[in-house]
């Protein structure tokens, strides 16, 4: 072989020049040449590397030659970072500058600066090329846009600017330059990509160019440069264009790697390629020897140079231009990879226009032929196989040896679907992707499967639930018939008995026992007023007329003077007289007079303390014997519920309260006296005295728990207030405003009722909700106590009493067993409500008709006893029929199970739901046997 065209040169990659020996003329060069010359507008959509960038610089030359003016506008040099709408037109009008050399005839930026901030960016453009472009322009302009598939990646839309191309077209029935005026897109995309206002489209008023491969009549520059390098070049040619289908590019790059690989060494396999086309195995049937050589040596360049390790030596970039156009969009990679998929199974499906195929013939991988969508060519097909096809379908779908097992059963194999989380994870991965018919066939098979399982289970469940309420009713009317173990009342009771006993010797009780006997007191009606007893007070009113506290010796000589007039038993004086008080406003300090009337009055009696701070009672009184304690006992809660009638002090004298001295002189006034119970010289079990007897408190009596009992005390069982007692203020007794005889007879006890003196105590009467307490003046409680004592001793009125220890614990226990038989009566929770509800009203009811005869029975641990009791048993019972209720239920949902695996299986996991984690041990355990 010889060579005799050694400049000739293949070019791979770029744009050819008008006079480049290896440019290919086609018919879309003679289309797109006559449509621009007669003004049309043209656009030349296509895959990349199919000569459009060629097409554009040889029409353009011949545009020029014949006095078109031809400006070119490559919209990848605008770039995309901070491109706005105004950059992007102003770069428009900049290269229309440029290419039309206008830039001595305007100043196109202050031209556009002026006119910015009145009009949009496409009118600044419309307005440029009306006012200067064809006013300076007098020959026909094609404006060339090349790149036009950038318009996509832009944030902001470009459909004006195609709307101003249609507009400038509509515009020639009217004006005459415009018909001077046409464009050329070119690019890749398809139109419905670029524009999505189709009223506006210049698609549908343009004229597409269809840019074919190469045709075996088209390639005499081709052949020209293989004459004199490789024999029978037009057989060379022709064997090439079957192998790349007249694809422009690798047409090139095969021819120029044929030149460059004449020495290249043979290899005898090529399993691995494509299997050309028959009628080229005829071909090779007529040829002599060498061009057997030529054949093996074309096939081994494409196998070395092309198909082998082709990610590594794409050089220039074509086969992965291919690829990354396929595979750029993970929205759309798995439908492009499915309708290429069927294309290979197939060899050909048949063309309709879906933008998915638009997609895949721009990619360059596939071409319509004959209304047919096939594979380009057999390089492509060699390259982009099955096997390639099947590794990134893996790589995008998660569900991608499913479907193949699926599809190659031909969707028969129901156990390749997907089901449950994995067909969630499908379709929601699917969502917002565009997939292939066989992913859409695959997923509604799931889909329809699932349906069918869950159809199926709803049925299942639905017998299951049946199924396990039937054996819930069963067993319920099977558990109704039966009641637990007896043994579990008597229990019961005193485990409750034991844990409120223990309650109540720790004195956590003791607060709800004292509230609960201060709520009978105020419940209790008021009794009649003792008219026995008759009380002097001394309140804010008397001590603002006096002027003075303590009470003047003189005022209060008078006071007992007129007292002591009307004749009364005796005179209770709650005033400490230890010294002698003058009147700072009389002459006469009156002294001597009370000294006096003191000594001449032997039924006066006064007051001394004699517990903590003690305070000396009236020497005169004292000399005299008629002196009594005021001290009062105080619980824990500050409220007053004893009285305590004697004390034995460091001397060994007995000392009386005030109220035990007035009420004894009374008495033997009547002849009654004080008889102890016991031989001994103090009594200490209790005392008799006239119809009472006066048992002595002890520190666990009633609700009290270790309670100081030094001393003679009593339960003071209250007439009540005031108000139960005739009562006198201190003025109307020193000015004789008291009736006659209103004192005769009686017990006189004069006090201090006066807030600012606060000598005042809290009671059981002293409880309020919405206000504060009252509290009760000591005059009062001396009255109560004096009171109790003589109506006990003369009218038989009730002392109050309580029940021996073990007595309290007899009744305790016996209220906690009236609890367990309501639980064990009785099934139903209402039913025991109730039932509890009547038990405590009658035992409340019961405590108070006792408290009224004066019994004070332990109502609250009673009732704890009780309401313990019949909850305790409630609870226990439940529990053991939940048991059996449980231990039932299985049972006949096991009878179940054994004939029926799925409702019975269905039923028992419900079961399981809603058990405790040892029932849940219990039936895994059964279904395990």
């Amino acid at each position: 072989m010889t060579n005799t065209k050694s400049n000739y040169q293949y070019q791979v990659g770029g744009s050819l020049d008008g006079d480049a020996p290896s440019y290919v003329t086609r018919q879309a060069d003679v289309d797109f040449y006559q449509a621009l010359k007669s003004g049309q507008f043209c656009y030349v959509l296509n895959s990349r590397q199919m000569g459009k960038s060629s097409l554009r610089v040889r029409t353009m030359q011949k545009l020029q030659a014949e006095g078109t003016v031809c400006v070119f506008i490559d919209l990848t040099g605008m770039g995309k970072q901070d491109v706005t709408p105004e950059k992007w037109y102003a770069g428009i009008v900049q290269s229309l500058v440029s290419s039309c050399q206008l830039t001595s005839k305007i100043k196109w930026r202050i031209w556009w600066r002026e006119r910015r901030d009145l009009l949009s960016p496409v009118q600044c453009l419309s307005l440029f090329i009306e006012e200067i472009l064809l006013v300076e322009i007098k020959e026909n302009i094609v404006i060339f846009v090349d790149e036009i598939d950038r318009v996509l990646s832009h944030n902001f839309s470009l459909d004006d600017f195609f709307g101003l191309i249609r507009y400038f077209y509509e515009q020639r029935d009217t004006h005459f330059d415009y018909k001077r005026l046409t464009f050329a897109l070119l690019g890749v995309a398809t139109p419905s990509d670029l524009i999505q206002d189709k009223i506006q489209t210049p698609f549908n008023i343009g004229k597409a160019i269809q840019l074919q491969g190469f045709q075996f009549d088209e390639v005499q520059s081709l052949i020209d440069g293989l004459e004199g390098k490789i024999d029978h070049p037009e057989t060379v040619i022709k064997e090439i264009l079957d192998w790349t289908g007249g694809q422009p590019f690798l047409t090139q790059k095969l021819c120029q790697l044929i030149i460059r690989a004449e020495n290249l060494p043979l290899t005898p396999n090529f399993n691995n390629l494509e299997t050309q086309p028959h009628n080229i195995n005829n071909n090779q049937q007529n040829i002599g020897k060498e061009n057997q050589e030529n054949t093996e040596l074309i096939k081994q360049v494409i196998q070395s140079r092309i198909v082998k390790n082709w990610e590594a030596q794409d050089e220039p970039e074509h086969l992965r231009t291919i690829r990354d156009r396929i595979l750029r969009n993970e929205q759309k990679a798995v439908q492009l990879l499915g309708l290429y998929q069927k294309i290979l199974q197939q060899r050909e499906i048949r063309a309709d226009g879906s933008p998915e195929q638009m997609e895949l013939r721009l990619s360059g991988l596939v071409v319509e032929d004959q209304g047919q969508i096939k594979v380009y060519n057999p390089i492509y097909k060699t390259v982009f196989d099955k096997k390639w096809v099947d590794r990134n379908l893996e790589k995008l779908r998660p569900y991608f040896r499913a479907i193949a097992a699926w599809m190659a059963s031909g969707g028969q194999d129901e156990s390749s679907l997907l089901q449950g989380l994995e067909l969630q994870d499908a379709l929601t991965w699917a969502l917002g992707k565009s997939l292939s018919d066989g992913d859409y066939q695959f997923l509604v098979a799931s889909q329809d499967l699932a349906k069918q399982q869950t159809q199926k289970l709803l049925e299942a469940t639905e017998q299951a639930s049946h199924l396990l309420a039937l054996a819930r009713l069963k067993a319920t009317q099977e558990v109704l018939k039966r009641r637990i173990w007896w043994g579990w009342m008597p229990l019961t009771a005193l485990a409750v008995t034991a844990s409120i006993l223990l309650l109540r010797f720790c004195g956590i009780l003791q607060g709800l026992e004292w509230n609960q006997l201060d709520l009978f007191f105020r419940w209790r009606s008021p009794e009649t007023p003792d008219t026995r007893i008759a009380i002097v007070t001394i309140d804010e009113t008397d001590l603002s007329q006096i002027g003075q506290w303590p009470i003047p010796d003189g005022i209060l000589a008078q006071a007992i003077a007129n007292i002591k007039a009307q004749n009364p038993q005796a005179i209770g004086l709650d005033l400490y007289r230890d010294l002698p008080v003058t009147n700072i406003k009389a002459k006469n300090p009156g002294h001597r007079e009370l000294v006096k009337i003191l000594q001449s009055t032997p039924n006066l009696f006064g007051i001394e303390k004699v517990i903590e701070n003690p305070v000396a009672a009236s020497p005169v009184l004292s000399k005299l014997g008629q002196v009594g304690f005021a001290d009062l006992v105080v619980d824990g809660d500050g409220k007053v519920r004893r009285a305590l009638l004697s004390v034995i002090l460091s001397d060994n004298k007995v000392r009386y309260s005030l109220a035990v001295k007035m009420a004894l002189h009374y008495l033997e006034a009547e002849g009654i006296t004080l008889k102890p119970l016991d031989s001994e010289g103090l009594p200490v079990q209790g005392v008799r005295l006239g119809k009472a007897i006066f048992k002595r408190f002890t520190g666990n009596d009633g609700g009290y728990v270790h309670t100081q009992s030094g001393g003679y005390q009593i339960l003071l069982n209250f007439r009540g207030n005031q108000d139960n007692f005739s009562t006198f203020s201190l003025r109307e007794l020193l000015e004789n405003k008291i009736p006659p005889d209103s004192l005769r007879d009686r017990l006189v006890f004069i006090g201090t009722t006066a807030e600012s003196i606060n000598d005042l105590f809290y009671t059981p009467y002293s409880s309020r909700l919405f206000r504060s307490p009252e509290r009760m003046p000591g005059i009062v409680l001396h009255a109560n106590i004096a009171s109790q004592i003589i109506s006990s001793a003369i009218d038989g009125r009730p002392l109050l009493r309580v029940w021996s220890d073990p007595l309290e614990w007899l009744w305790i226990t016996a209220i906690a067993f009236v609890g367990t038989v309501i639980s064990w009566q009785f099934k139903f929770i209402r039913a025991i409500s109730f039932s509890l509800l009547v038990a405590s009203s009658g035992l409340l009811a019961g405590c108070y008709l006792a408290f009224m005869l004066g019994w004070w029975l332990p109502f609250v641990p009673s009732f704890l006893a009780l309401s313990g009791a019949t909850v305790v048993l409630f609870v226990i019972t439940n529990k053991q029929r939940d048991r059996l209720h449980f231990r039932l239920t299985l049972s006949l949902l096991l009878e179940t199970y054994q004939k029926d695996l799925t409702t019975g299986r269905i039923a028992i996991e419900y079961l399981k739901q809603s058990e405790s984690r040892e029932n849940q041990a219990f039936i895994e355990q059964k279904l395990a046997d």
